[in-house]
């Protein structure tokens, strides 16, 4: 049988504290191992900003292709297909881009150019493949802990959903 938590610990990010975060993400590195090493800018402020704009789970977010982003089409500032590969329930859509994630986007094609199937956030040891939820994960942490932040019991990346979801619940399902 399987446990049942009566009481399961769901803290939501504040506004706060994702600006106390992204003040400091820039200064989280990682080291990249494609061919020469070298120690860089982590993804971590491009990925604060699309799981605060989009409120979606990480590790499709981590997944994400250039031809994933439709800059052209779908809204005023393009959109995003997420395919149904990355959903947790299997379904693809394609969602209008806010300012905000835009911003990321466009920050992220200026620093990585790339087309078709390659990734949008490269892993450090192979940039033929996504970055892991887990290296976000520590990527997070480490951006909480120059921040001085205690971390949130109980969540990590999901706290920053949660507030998305939480700052749009006055909205019906179709508006969100």
């Amino acid at each position: 049988e399987i446990p049942n938590e009566k009481n399961p610990l769901r803290p939501v990010a504040t506004q706060d504290r994702f600006e106390a975060v992204r003040a400091v993400s820039d200064q989280v590195m990682m080291q990249t191992r494609w061919g020469k090493r070298a120690t860089v800018q982590s993804y971590l402020s491009n990925l604060l900003d699309i799981v605060n704009g989009t409120g979606r789970r990480i590790s499709a977010i981590c997944q994400l292709t250039y031809e994933d982003v439709r800059v052209d089409e779908g809204g005023p500032y393009g959109s995003i297909r997420w395919p149904a590969h990355t959903d947790k329930s299997g379904m693809e859509t394609v969602v209008p881009m806010s300012p905000s994630v835009r911003d990321a986007i466009d920050r992220i094609q200026i620093e990585r150019p790339g087309i078709g199937a390659a990734p949008l956030f490269p892993s450090p040891e192979d940039p033929q493949k996504s970055v892991t939820r887990h290296l976000a994960d520590k990527w997070l942490r480490k951006g909480e802990g120059v921040a001085k932040l205690s971390p949130q019991k109980g969540s990590l990346w999901h706290a920053y959903r949660r507030k998305w979801a939480t700052e749009r619940k006055h909205l019906s399902d179709v508006d969100v």
